[in-house]
C-alpha cells in the first residue's frame, strides 16, 4: 500500500525563557481590600468622662454597632480599625455645632496610621442633642473604605 500526496504538519512550541522585571505598585496591592471596621466597644471609651460627644453607629443606633466616638469634649477620637483600637485627634477646628435640619457635617480625624472623614447632615435634634446622617470614610496605607452611620453629638 502506498501513500500519495500525505501533508505532516509539525508544531513547535518554544518555551520563551527571557528574563524580565516587574515592578511592584502598592496601590494596586493595597487597593484590593480596603481597612475593617470594627465594633467600637463601651470598655474602650469609658477612661475618659462624656462631656458633650459624639457616637456614630453602623446600623442601628446601640452599644453593638457603634464605629466611631469622641471623648474629652470632642478633643479625641476612638475607633477600632483593621482590629486594631485607633485613638485620633481632629484635625483643625470643631465642626460647626448649631443644630440645622440638613445642614453639612464634615470632620477629619487623624492618628499616626488612619485618616477618618465623617461627612454628614444633620437630620434633626432632641434634647440637648444634634442628630446626623452621613458616612464614615477611613484611610490607611493609600487603602480606603467609606460606611453609612447615622448618631448623635449632645450633652
Amino acid at each position: 500500500m502506498a501513500i500519495r500526496g500525505a501533508t505532516i504538519n509539525v508544531v513547535v512550541f518554544v518555551a520563551l525563557l527571557a528574563p524580565f522585571n516587574v515592578r511592584a505598585d502598592e496601590s494596586i496591592h493595597n487597593s484590593a481590600a480596603g481597612p475593617t471596621v470594627g465594633t467600637l466597644l463601651e470598655e474602650h471609651l469609658k477612661p475618659l468622662p462624656y462631656m458633650c460627644e459624639c457616637e456614630f453607629y453602623r446600623g442601628p443606633i446601640n452599644g453593638e454597632t457603634m464605629v466611631f466616638g469622641t471623648r474629652n469634649e470632642r478633643a479625641v477620637g476612638f475607633a477600632v480599625v483593621d482590629g486594631q483600637l485607633m485613638t485620633l485627634k481632629r484635625d483643625g477646628k470643631p465642626a460647626d455645632t448649631r443644630c440645622r435640619k440638613n445642614t453639612r457635617y464634615h470632620e477629619r480625624w487623624v492618628s499616626r496610621a488612619a485618616t477618618i472623614v465623617l461627612d454628614q447632615r444633620v437630620t434633626g435634634s432632641g434634647a440637648e442633642s444634634c442628630w446626623y446622617e452621613g458616612k464614615l470614610s477611613i484611610t490607611v496605607d493609600r487603602r480606603m473604605v467609606s460606611i453609612p452611620i447615622t448618631g448623635a453629638c449632645g450633652c
